[in-house]
């Protein structure tokens, strides 16, 4: 299996928690986003508690996607926290 290195963007307390990039090796075939972030928490573990809570919302290619979505390598990724405030 052929595999290329995609680069995830974090947002807000995922940031926070590991910086605001980090980069992944992804099959050429891709991955929906929920094994993505399965991924993430398992190779990233400070990401494991802003992983765990609330809804992520993904990006790809600057379009907000539902999580049956596929991630292919090249594509542009963002992954966003549930945001809260008044």
């Amino acid at each position: 299996m052929a595999v290329e290195t995609t680069r995830v963007e974090l947002c807000g307390r995922l940031a926070d928690a590991c910086g605001p990039f980090v980069d992944l090796t992804l099959p050429v075939e891709g991955l929906p986003v929920p094994e993505l972030i399965s991924i993430l928490r398992e190779r990233f573990p400070a990401l494991q508690d802003g992983l765990s809570k609330g809804r992520i919302r993904a990006c790809i290619n600057e379009t907000i996607v539902p999580n049956e979505a596929i991630i292919r390598p090249g594509d542009t990724v963002a992954l966003f926290p549930p945001v809260s405030g008044g």
